[in-house]
């Protein structure tokens, strides 16, 4: 039997939204320019990037569509998805350093020092327009699948101009506190909401990993082991993936070297601490946390193929009944209060991804469009006051739109699926250009467009030329969706595989070919040999300047909010006494407070170890 969310529980969920909230508000003094709002003035402690750089990775994803596939595949999601681990230690060894090294205040301004201005225009459009798309879909996608597995898809909604669904309350709820938030608080809001979101969504998995266990094994987790061991389908506990070629491996993890690199939130991140030794700090406990946190997860999924072994007949109106894997568990073994946490993880897990993207996109927008377009029409930079309310205006823009494409994603009809295929097609030569460029800087000013746009057009052609071979449509542009199984030089190879590795293949030669037609002359020289010079300057902090007091505040905030939570769950407690796991409501208050302590003795002690500055 599972249970269905009470009043406790949306209690529960609208005083975390509430405490996000806050956190904007709160930390919206932080900002008095443009680069602290994206940047946080280069003085964003290591502690809080780190435990951002690690979250931004998630989404709901992460317990939907990664906990279905862990549910089908078992413990070869484990490896899959501590793919990351290996990943962030190119960081610690090279990118981490590289990145802080280039001294930038948005992403893309790479992209003008080391190739051109109109590599900067030509990835914003490639950049800009996708990622609100995704927004959109990342918010649609939670809101559909948490309304419909939580029961409330069928309430409908009085808001007084009009009624909605209990899905599109969802959507509109989450557009507008992820809007308030980010656009109060730029990056130092994103830097504490993400905080509190990896809390929430550790100690929701801390507490469901044993329970998980001692349900299965009635009381015992040896037991629970046990079982599992005995009871799951053949090859459950191998690591051989279901209906996946052994070279997707391969595909897979390179695109998680460049995704975990060289992603421009990834770069943001690395560039906004204040000394260049951070970022190996950083990279180092991203590498652990990808270690332990999926673990944290899919063992407990792992379980419920025991449990729940016909998650098809419980929910027959999902798509995917295999993606409820997660939230089944949740409500079969949790107490109401800590299933509100385990919602509000949800929703953390998405907005954390979500916020890091519209701080991002709204700094592109800013620095690498409208301000050298004020430039070459006026003569001059924009105030830096005026940069601010432009940036502001461009979160709150995106943000909006992203909410209105949820709105309408039923109308617009299968673009979920579409657009995650479109993505494949250019996300790998997208970053080929970038991950080489940090490194070798002896290319041509276009090596960037031309490498990118080349491997684009070979992945394109590579697939019709696929398509042909097997008697599949190759008269459109759909046609390149057509999902495809090849066998080249012995490999089983599906469209992904062929598109992952063409593009990594085409984009990387065309790159280094180009070292052939290097010239270096006027603008573009200057560009360049600064960006080395940087490149070849350590970037440390000054020494004896004040500690910046923002950061202790922000460490003294999340502190704050993570005892607040264990304080909700100890009154989610009292009316919960009746159920059988209630004290998991103790436990998750008494954790939540211990990290919230933990957090403001570092603040303080960091504090005290060094003179603090405004």
């Amino acid at each position: 039997m599972i249970n269905a969310l009470n009043g406790l529980d949306y209690v529960v969920v609208a005083l975390y939204a509430v405490l996000v909230l806050a956190s904007g508000v709160i930390v919206s003094r932080f900002n008095k320019k443009t680069s602290d709002y994206f940047k946080g003035g280069g003085h964003i402690p290591w502690g809080l990037s780190a435990i951002s750089l690690f979250i931004s990775g998630f989404s709901a994803f992460m317990f939907v569509g990664a906990a279905g596939f862990a549910y089908r595949n078992g413990s070869a999601a484990i490896i899959l998805f501590s793919l990351a681990a290996p990943a962030y230690m190119f960081g610690y060894y090279i990118y981490g350093r590289a990145w802080r090294r280039t001294r930038l205040d948005t992403p893309m301004q790479f992209l003008t020092r080391r190739y051109s201005p109109g590599t900067t225009y030509f990835y914003t459009v490639f950049s800009v327009i996708p990622n609100v798309l995704v927004l959109g879909i990342s918010i649609y996608t939670l809101c559909v699948f948490v309304a419909t597995a939580f029961g409330f898809h069928t309430v409908t909604v009085d808001i007084g101009l009009a009624s909605i669904s209990g899905i599109q309350a969802c959507m509109l709820v989450t557009g507008i506190v992820l809007v308030i938030y980010t656009l109060l608080g730029g990056i130092w809001a994103v830097m504490v909401t993400d905080s509190l979101q990896f809390i929430v969504l550790f100690l929701a998995s801390l507490i469901i990993l044993p329970v998980s266990y001692l349900v299965l094994g009635d009381g015992s987790i040896s037991d629970g082991i046990g079982r599992l061991i005995n009871d799951v389908p053949e090859g459950f506990l191998g690591f051989k993936l279901k209906d996946r070629p052994s070279l997707f491996w391969v595909a897979y993890g390179l695109n998680i070297v460049l995704g975990y690199n060289v992603n421009w939130h990834i770069a943001q991140r690395y560039y906004s601490v204040p000394d260049e030794r951070d970022t190996k700090k950083m990279a180092a406990w991203c590498a652990v946390l990808s270690l332990i946190l999926p673990l944290m997860w899919i063992l407990p999924v792992m379980a419920s193929r025991v449990l729940y072994p016909d998650l098809a007949s419980m929910w027959p109106e999902l798509n995917e009944p295999t993606e409820a894997a997660f939230v089944t568990l949740a409500l079969g073994i949790l107490p109401h209060g800590m299933l509100g946490i385990i919602v509000s993880a949800m929703f953390a897990a998405t907005m954390s991804s979500a916020d890091t993207a519209l701080n991002w996109l709204a700094a592109v927008v800013t620095k690498d469009a409208y301000v050298p377009i004020h430039k070459r029409l006026t003569g001059s930079a924009p105030l830096e006051k005026k940069q601010l309310v432009f940036g502001k205006v461009s979160v709150a823009t995106m943000g909006i739109i992203a909410t209105w494409i949820a709105f309408n994603m039923e109308k617009l009809g299968g673009v979920f699926d579409v657009h995650t295929k479109a993505t494949s097609l250019y996300s790998a030569p997208m970053f080929i250009p970038v991950i080489f460029g940090l490194l070798i800087t002896r290319t041509p000013w276009w090596t960037g467009v031309v490498s990118f746009g080349g491997g684009v057009l070979s992945i394109i052609g590579v697939s019709l030329i696929a398509n042909l071979g097997n008697g599949l449509p190759a008269d459109s542009f759909a046609s390149l969706f057509i999902d495809i199984d090849l066998v080249v030089l012995g490999m089983d190879v599906t469209r992904y595989e062929l598109q992952m590795i063409t593009g990594i293949v085409a984009s990387s030669i065309i790159f280094f070919g180009s070292m052939w037609f290097t010239r270096r002359d006027g603008k573009y020289k200057e560009r360049v040999e600064s960006l080395e010079k940087d490149l070849q300057t350590p970037a440390y902090a000054d020494v004896g300047v004040p500690l910046d007091l923002r950061g202790v505040r922000a460490y003294l905030l999340v502190g704050r909010l993570s005892i607040v939570i264990g304080g909700m769950l100890f009154i989610a407690a009292i009316p919960t006494m009746g159920d059988r796991a209630w004290t998991l409501n103790i436990v998750g208050g008494l954790i939540a407070t211990a990290i919230g302590i933990a957090t403001i003795i570092t603040a303080r002690r960091l504090k005290s170890s060094r003179e603090v500055g405004d």
